[in-house]
């Protein structure tokens, strides 16, 4: 079972250059809802969006979900719009969506080879697309996409190879790194180096610099911690010449945020006033996933949604609430406070 967990890991985090290795767990009818830990109600929002990787929330109130590369031909992947309970296809987009940030009225949409911004948006398609920034020799290609106060657009540089790169740093001047950009493309920038495979990024309130998840190598003898690190400017968190097989290691090296147990996989992650949400493909303990919670600052991360029946990729927070979605095709929504009484 790890050994298909981690090929289902590796699919997502490398773009696309993978099929999944794995099917989520075959279900008579939907699967049980999740547990929150504060005693808020769990809704099934949609169904059907085979790999949920990202969500979108547009001011008219449309709520996008992306799904990366799934199993089979028949698995329902690409960009949907979520709706009175189901996700419908929007045409004429990407077939693999890895990330989606909304701004000044475009979608931004990484497709793993490329972003692009839709525009145009009339509630059921969008009226015109460019490229903003495609991948490269020196730019493997992109995984997690975010805006930062300051109008530039960040993202998490995926593995150029999983089998090859697992463990060595990949090819090209932009590998293993985060980077930023204007919305128009250019002007790209490194911010952070010495990350594995950064796949989720977002800002905190207030916050100047992207908080990031990042996966560590799986294929080693020595598996080492996952991470969440604070990505600055000029920041090496030192892979692949120092890696935390715990978490006092690298000294020389920037400090991550807050180690994970290894292979807990963390994808998604968004924050809600001083708190973090992160989706742990296997969570805390083996095989497990779940939602955690910690504090912006750093601390231990606790469970916040529990009881999936499947890994979980995608996560975001809007307006109060934690969006996930799991491999069974489920996107769910809770509130990160359950209302008194």
């Amino acid at each position: 079972m790890l050994r298909r967990r981690l090929a289902v890991s590796a699919a997502i985090a490398v773009a696309g250059s993978l099929a999944l290795a794995t099917k989520a767990p075959a279900q008579q009818g939907p699967p049980p809802l999740p547990t929150a830990a504060n005693g808020a109600t769990v809704e099934r929002v949609a169904t059907g969006v085979s790999v949920p990787t990202s969500f979108a929330f547009a001011p008219d109130g449309t709520v996008f979900a992306g799904s990366g590369p799934g199993e089979g031909s028949d698995a329902r992947t690409g960009l949907f719009t979520i709706a009175d309970g189901a996700a419908k296809r929007v045409p004429g987009t990407p077939r693999h969506v890895f990330g989606l940030a909304w701004r000044n009225g475009r979608l931004f949409v990484s497709t793993g080879s490329r972003i692009i911004s839709l525009r145009g948006w009339d509630g059921t398609r969008f009226e015109g697309r460019r490229v903003v920034r495609r991948a490269g020799k020196q730019l493997p290609g992109f995984n997690g996409i975010a805006f930062g106060p300051n109008g530039r657009l960040y993202a998490g540089v995926s593995l150029a190879d999983m089998r090859r790169y697992d463990a060595v740093r990949g090819p090209g001047r932009y590998a293993n790194s985060v980077v930023s950009m204007r919305a128009t493309g250019a002007d790209l920038r490194i911010v952070a180096r010495g990350l594995r495979q950064p796949f989720g990024l977002t800002f905190p309130e207030g916050a100047r610099n992207p908080y990031v998840t990042d996966l560590g190598q799986d294929s080693t003898r020595r598996v080492p911690l996952d991470q969440i690190v604070v990505a600055r400017r000029g920041d090496d968190f030192g892979f692949p010449r120092c890696v935390r097989f715990r978490a006092n290691e690298c000294g020389r090296f920037a400090k991550p945020l807050v180690t994970l147990p290894r292979h807990a996989s963390p994808m998604g992650i968004g924050a809600i006033g001083e708190t973090l949400y992160v989706a742990l493909f296997s969570g805390l303990q083996a095989e497990r996933p779940v939602v955690v919670s910690l504090p912006v600052d750093g601390g231990a991360p606790t469970p916040f949604l529990s009881g999936f029946v499947a890994p979980i990729v995608g996560l975001a927070t809007h307006e109060g609430n934690v969006w996930v979605g799991d491999l069974t095709g489920s996107v769910y929504r809770v509130a990160a406070t359950a209302p008194a009484g």
